[in-house]
């Protein structure tokens, strides 16, 4: 059931101005797709006077209230479906309903409007008769107005007087007042019309005596004056009813916004969690890659300035005291087509040697692969130098003791990264050949057994591309 919270269930409105009834309802539970309905309650019949369907996002009016009522489309997501009634007639007087359908159910609210007359002026006569007689006229009032007669200090005249009113077939109010002065009696009087529906009254004074005429005149100015700081009043008090609504509505809009940002920053943790967490997966899942080495220590020939002079003592052999030759260690698995990953702990070494080697099923030479068949980072001295067919192609400083390999068989090439940050350090074509038993397999320097590199496989995906 959805609550409403209207501010008044009573609005009174002035003839020939405007007024809002209010209708909310909490901006929560409202779906897409609603229907709001105004309906005057007649006494012989109900009036729909303004429907909004929520499906066509269309508004309609009845002939009589046409042109004179609008809803606040603008602000229907807030809750806000009261009623804007313009040109207020004396007709408009009784109870609205405010109906608003969703989801099957509907909700209303009762909202009763006052209707008042305007603040005419008063004109008074001096008719030409025994005595003085005085008439008090005034038109365009509602509902019916109090006539009084007051003397100079405001009092109640003893007087008898007359008073008729008549409705007009605008549907306001007509009055005619009159009265004959006592003699000796105070020669200032005033006529007061009250309305005590909103609470207003206008009055006008005569001094009944030439040394006086002045006088009145000031007076009547000083009620002019009265009447027009009773006005800008009125106007004050309408205008400050609106700056509060709007402000009640920037709060509303100031909280939603609030809400959205604490929603877009829970989000965002969140996110960062997730990351935090695959981290922390992505440590723990790191194992050793498990490597031997062939039955016969295989080497790469290296024709690079300042290749590493690395002993062995496992497997020595021939051709070692040759600075160009550097025994590797070989993965067991090797890989024929797809993307691979891995990673590679050299620690601090100065030297060593990294990289792929191709198996084509065949030795060119005992021990020995063609400078065709593998591809390597080698570190010498301090200083990185990429290998590709023999040709020293770039040198690299080296920033990080993990290095990361991507050996992509579908783009044909080879990348390296600094595993912690990320950054690409260098890439490398390959050629692909045709032999159908051609696999390709990692491969690290062998060095003394506290120098040996370890190679961690990474298991979870990792943001590789774009680089």
């Amino acid at each position: 059931m959805t609550d409403f919270y209207p501010p008044s269930s009573s609005i009174t409105g002035v003839i020939g101005e405007e007024v809002i009834l209010p209708c909310y309802v909490v901006p929560e539970n409202i779906p897409e797709i609603f229907s709001v309905q105004w309906i005057f309650n007649a006494k012989s019949e109900k009036i729909t006077v303004s429907t909004y369907n929520g499906k066509n996002k269309n508004e309609k009016q009845d002939e009589k209230y046409q042109g004179r009522t609008e809803l606040f489309h603008s602000e229907f997501k807030t809750g806000n479906m009261s009623l804007h009634l313009k040109n207020i007639r004396s007709s408009d007087k009784g109870l609205y309903t405010c109906v608003v359908s969703f989801n099957d159910e509907y909700h209303d609210e009762l909202i009763e409007l006052q209707v008042g007359g305007g603040v005419p002026s008063i004109f008074l006569r001096s008719p030409k008769k025994q005595g003085i007689g005085l008439t008090c006229h005034a038109d365009g009032w509602f509902p019916k107005p109090e006539v009084i007669w007051l003397d100079g200090q405001g009092q109640i005249r003893k007087e008898l007087s007359t008073t008729k009113v008549m409705m007009m077939p605008s549907g306001l109010y007509s009055v005619l007042s009159s009265m004959n002065l006592i003699p000796g009696s105070d020669m200032e009087v005033s006529c007061r019309i009250v309305n005590s529906l909103l609470k207003t009254m206008s009055e006008s004074r005569v001094l009944i005596s030439g040394e006086k005429r002045k006088e009145k005149k000031g007076k009547e100015r000083k009620g002019k004056e009265r009447k027009r700081k009773e006005k800008k009043r009125e106007e004050k008090r309408r205008e400050e009813k609106r700056r509060e609504e709007k402000r009640r509505e920037e709060k509303r809009e100031r909280k939603k916004e609030r809400k959205k940002e604490r929603k877009k920053e829970r989000k965002k943790e969140r996110k960062r969690e997730r990351e935090r967490e695959r981290k922390r997966e992505r440590k723990k899942e790191r194992r050793k890659f498990p490597i031997t080495a062939n039955p016969e220590c295989q080497l790469l020939e290296l024709q690079v300035p300042g290749a590493p002079d690395v002993e062995d003592n496992v497997c020595e052999p021939a051709g070692m005291s040759s600075p160009s030759t550097v025994p590797v260690l070989v993965a067991k698995e090797g890989f024929a087509s797809g993307k691979h990953y891995w990673e590679v702990d050299v620690g601090q070494q100065q030297d060593w040697l990294l990289g792929v080697m191709r198996h084509k099923g065949k030795q060119e030479e005992q021990g020995t692969l063609a400078g065709e068949d593998y591809w390597a980072l080698h570190r010498s001295k301090g200083e990185i130098f990429s290998i590709k067919e023999n040709i020293s192609l770039e040198k690299k400083e080296m920033n990080d003791s993990v290095i990361g390999v991507l050996l992509d068989l579908e783009e044909a090439r080879i990348n390296f990264y600094e595993a912690h940050q990320m950054t690409i350090m260098l890439k490398i074509s390959i050629s692909l050949g045709k032999e159908p038993t051609e696999m390709f397999f990692p491969f690290l320097s062998k060095g003394g057994e506290a120098d040996t590199p370890v190679i961690h496989p990474v298991l979870t995906p990792v943001p590789l591309e774009p680089l």
